[in-house]
């Protein structure tokens, strides 16, 4: 009868690891399904809300630099400072919530709350090669 017990004390171990497990992955999952529903909102910005509050953030940093009329600039909502950190330089200045401004010809850092620009860097965009042409083949 110890073998008994023995086994039904081993299966509950492995079923309270295998629920621990699951557990784990789930939060996973949902941590990473809120990354991505993030993401797919700072993508989809065609919303008219998304488009206003733009030009908001565009008409203040035009108080304090020239900034081309040509081409409206594309602007999204810094919401991952620390990975973007990782990734470069430039966004040291920056926190969550601070907007990022791209033009044709640079990339500018602004501080909604502060009503300042943190930092500008030139860029230079590369048009997108056409569908089916490799990229650098001219």
């Amino acid at each position: 009868m110890s073998m008994r017990k023995l086994l039904s004390l081993a299966f509950v171990i492995a079923l309270i690891g295998l629920v621990f497990t699951l557990e784990t992955q789930r939060q996973e999952a949902q941590k990473q399904l809120e990354r991505l529903t993030v993401r797919l909102e700072q993508l989809q910005g065609g919303n008219s809300q998304n488009r206003e509050a733009a030009k908001k953030v565009i008409e203040r940093v035009r108080k304090h630099m020239v900034i081309s009329t040509d081409v409206e600039p594309t602007v999204a909502t810094i919401v991952n400072v620390e990975e973007l950190r990782r990734q470069n330089p430039f966004y040291n200045k920056a926190e969550n919530g601070n907007h990022l401004v791209v033009t044709t010809d640079r990339a500018i850092l602004y501080d909604t709350d502060r009503d300042i620009i943190l930092d500008v860097i030139p860029v230079q965009l590369q048009p997108a090669a056409p569908a089916g042409s490799p990229a650098g083949n001219s």
